[in-house]
């Protein structure tokens, strides 16, 4: 029961990915949506869809696969940060921040002091409480601008906190589905809302970068047009940045760097969309007709992509990627104060036999 779970998210996830892959094809593949659809008219006329539902179950399977992994890493790289005069600028809404936050609540309230005999999680548990005494680290788990230098000691909290965190909630899910069935749903949801919001932030990316195309060959005197070309530029620059602290650290990295490869390649395809040079206007007309000339085969291929309404679907994108994210947020809250109330209350039981 518990991979025909794991199954449907993951497949959740790749089906929620698949509009983005289509505006992948819409804007790089000029002649990729009328093959699409040729394939599609193939099928019906097979009365292959059997076969077809298989395949889509097998590509949203996998895609979703690969979003998870990537979106655990996006909401999860501590790699973001840059030091300004003193100052310390950095991305401070991450999982394990989060989590640490929560961990820093319940060590006030006192419920970190309760729990079944366990070795491991004690030890942890003593270690998390010395880091706290030790500094304010808890007062600056989730700033995100704050008067620092940035040292590999300000992540002992926070990694402290993360293996008291994973012992925890490991030890409560060795009880079985049934006593777990909340904890498990929480965790199903985080999954999902991490994968809905990395695929809402690259569908506002695409819709930018296309948006700010449309200006450049369409609107060359507009203001926006000016605001929005540099804007592929900034993605290459915060994947440059994040690639530098992941390999430039002391310690050796222990995770690939999903986030910066895929910030890097979306910065690359906002850059092949934006700076090339536009097409010159047709003689007599605001706006240049949605067609260009493929050299290769000497055919003119229709391409409907500068006519669409981009900034309408990336302030769609932009509401869905903060509505997303407030829900994984505050989800991420709560499983941990879950994992932190359940073990709690599991301790003290356990002491009154």
């Amino acid at each position: 029961m518990g991979a025909l779970t794991i199954a449907f998210d993951t497949t959740i996830v790749g089906g929620l990915a698949l509009p983005w892959v289509l505006l992948i094809i819409h804007l790089f593949f000029f002649e990729g949506e009328n093959r699409l659809g040729k394939v599609l008219g193939w099928v019906k006329g097979q009365q292959q869809q059997a076969v077809a539902g298989v395949l889509l179950f097998a590509l949203t399977y996998t895609l979703g696969s690969v979003v998870s992994r990537i979106a655990r890493d996006f909401f999860n790289d501590d790699d973001l940060y840059v030091q300004i005069d003193g100052r310390l600028l950095r991305v401070a809404m991450t999982e394990d921040r989060i989590i640490a936050s929560v961990y820093c609540d319940s060590n006030d309230s006192n419920l970190l002091a309760f729990g079944p005999e366990n070795p491991a999680i004690t030890a942890k548990i003593s270690a998390f409480q010395c880091e706290i005494a030790a500094g304010d680290d808890c007062a600056r788990t989730l700033k995100w601008w704050e008067r620092h230098k940035y040292t590999n000691e300000d992540d002992n909290l926070v990694e402290t906190a993360k293996n008291v965190f994973s012992l925890q909630e490991n030890a409560l899910l060795l009880k079985g589905q049934d006593a777990t069935l909340r904890l498990r749903q929480l965790h199903d949801q985080i999954m999902v809302l991490r994968g809905a919001g990395f695929n809402a932030v690259v569908g506002f990316s695409l819709c930018l970068f296309a948006y700010a195309a449309a200006l450049r060959r369409e609107r060359r005197t507009s203001w926006i047009r000016f605001a929005l070309v540099p804007v592929p530029a900034i993605y290459l620059a915060v994947a440059v940045l994040a690639t530098f602290h992941h390999f430039g650290g002391t310690r050796l990295p222990s995770d690939p760097p999903y986030m910066e490869v895929a910030v890097a390649l979306l910065g690359i395809g906002g850059a092949w969309l934006v700076w090339r040079n536009p097409l010159p206007p047709p003689s007599g007309r605001d706006r240049p007709v949605p067609t260009w000339k493929n050299v290769t085969k000497g055919k003119a291929v229709t391409c409907n992509w500068k006519a669409k309404r981009w900034g309408q679907l990336g302030v769609f994108f932009a509401i869905l990627t903060i509505a997303v994210v407030l829900g994984w947020w505050s989800t991420e809250v709560l499983y941990a104060e879950q994992v932190v109330y359940s073990y709690s209350a599991e301790g003290a039981s356990a002491g009154q036999k």
